[in-house]
């Protein structure tokens, strides 16, 4: 599946990047991967000060996807802004993605949570296409990082 204009990746090239696949040759890719694997990382830690760590390079890998997308995405200053930055939009669907896979792996596809947390997979990457959409159309802009 090729990606929107403004090169933002789609909902599935960002899947595949957080599965592993098909995500060397582009930045935001790249920075979508490594939150995927920080997020599995820190799923099993128990040490609160690797934790710290952890979260303060997805905080990193955030900014760089955001600094991305200032770059190099579409401009519309009068359309309505969103409530998040693409950054952490992203940062959610990895930890979605890390966390839909886990509880497969311990519980199995049948079971009762397995399959809420992939319908919740399943919403945000809804949300994530609709708005990248919304942002290559004009409709959305994506708000400044504070």
């Amino acid at each position: 599946m090729a990606s929107p204009r403004g090169g933002l990746p789609t909902a599935t090239q960002l899947l595949c990047s957080f599965q592993g696949t098909k995500f060397a040759d582009h930045d935001l890719l790249s920075s979508a991967h490594a939150l995927a694997v920080l997020h599995a990382r820190r799923s099993t830690m128990r040490d609160a000060r690797l934790v710290v760590e952890v979260d303060h390079r997805r905080r990193e890998l955030v900014e760089d996807i955001d600094d991305w997308i200032r770059e190099r995405g579409p401009l519309h200053h009068d359309a309505l802004i969103h409530i998040e930055t693409l950054g952490a939009v992203i940062d959610r669907l990895a930890w979605g993605w890390v966390n839909a896979n886990q509880v497969i792996e311990t519980d199995g596809a049948r079971d009762h949570h397995a399959r809420k947390r992939w319908h919740r997979l399943a919403e945000l990457i809804d949300g994530y296409t609709e708005l990248i959409v919304d942002i290559v159309g004009g409709r959305r802009r994506l708000p400044a990082r504070v």
